[in-house]
């Protein structure tokens, strides 16, 4: 996984627009999981040895957010945003599918998982007000921890999420929102041709 600038002002501007109606929701009321487990937790290397040491399908285990993709919001001006952005980024990316659309609360994360389920080359766009959060992932090969911390705003990361049998491409990841709320989208390109022009065009 590695960051790249967004600088395509069409793509900062269909972000921007859904952001704005987002923030000026109350989510107060949001019917956020209780958390059983801290968020240093689910994003620690204890954590994942539980996971690596069990029969994981892909999606994670332990959240503490709200996936828009399958909670309707009681406001009709949000509902139509999430719409009108869907279309938007999925006909401008050319993405096969939105794998995610993760609101995190003040103190929320994703714990450990892999996305073998949902394999492919992505692009995942998070924000947050301070940059306060951060993504982690296990490299695959040298089993390193590398932790790719938020700027404030927008940031972008780019990369490939492999299948159960490449072993060498196996993906391990999480997120953690302990300090401020944090939004995510992710999507799945299907072809790395048109995925490595998508970086490009974000980037013009």
């Amino acid at each position: 996984m590695k960051t790249i600038d967004i600088n395509n002002q069409h793509l900062k501007n269909i972000l921007n627009v859904f952001l704005t109606t987002l923030l000026d929701t109350d989510r107060s009321t949001f019917p956020y999981p209780k958390s059983d487990i801290t968020c240093d937790y689910a994003c620690g290397e204890e954590y994942l040895k539980v996971m690596q040491n069990k029969k994981a399908d892909g999606f994670p285990e332990k959240t503490h957010g709200i996936d828009l993709m399958r909670f309707s919001p009681p406001s009709q001006l949000l509902r139509d945003a999430l719409k009108i952005l869907d279309k938007n980024l999925i006909t401008w990316s050319g993405s096969r599918n939105n794998a995610v659309k993760m609101l995190y609360p003040k103190g929320g994360y994703m714990g450990w998982h892999h996305n073998a389920n949902a394999s492919g080359y992505n692009i995942l766009l998070s924000w947050s007000e301070k940059g306060l959060g951060y993504f982690r992932y296990q490299d695959p090969v040298t089993k390193e921890l590398i932790t790719m911390h938020d700027s404030p705003g927008w940031t972008c990361k780019v990369g490939y999420y492999g299948k159960l049998t490449e072993s060498d491409r196996l993906y391990w990841h999480c997120a953690n929102a302990e300090h401020e709320e944090r939004f995510t989208l992710g999507y799945v390109i299907p072809h790395e041709g048109l995925w490595s022009n998508m970086c490009e065009d974000i980037q013009l």
